[in-house]
């Protein structure tokens, strides 16, 4: 979460939990649109983005999702479900207990 380093091209340090996954998602972008539109030839990358069961309950997650399939975007979002949502069950928080 708190986690950065240019060196190693990870973005991290969201104060806030799953508040990343728009940022990896502007960050697939970003290079698809170096391959495709500008010619770059360092930008053959894959983005991951990581974040909880609780991120998928708000409306970016489903935003960026669908912004990544209709760009066909170079993403892997990773969803740990652990069935808790910083202090909440996610029986609680979510109809489907299914992600």
């Amino acid at each position: 979460m708190h986690m950065f380093s240019k060196e190693h091209n990870v973005l991290g340090g969201f104060a806030f939990i799953g508040e990343g996954i728009q940022v990896a998602t502007c960050v697939a972008f970003t290079r698809k649109y170096k391959m495709e539109v500008l010619k770059e030839d360092d930008c053959d990358h894959v983005t991951l983005s990581f974040f909880g069961d609780g991120t998928c309950n708000n409306g970016q997650f489903y935003e960026c999702l669908n912004m990544a399939a209709l760009w066909k975007l170079p993403i892997i979002f990773v969803d740990e479900n652990n069935l808790w949502a910083i202090g909440m069950s996610h029986l609680r928080s979510t109809f489907d207990p299914e992600i």
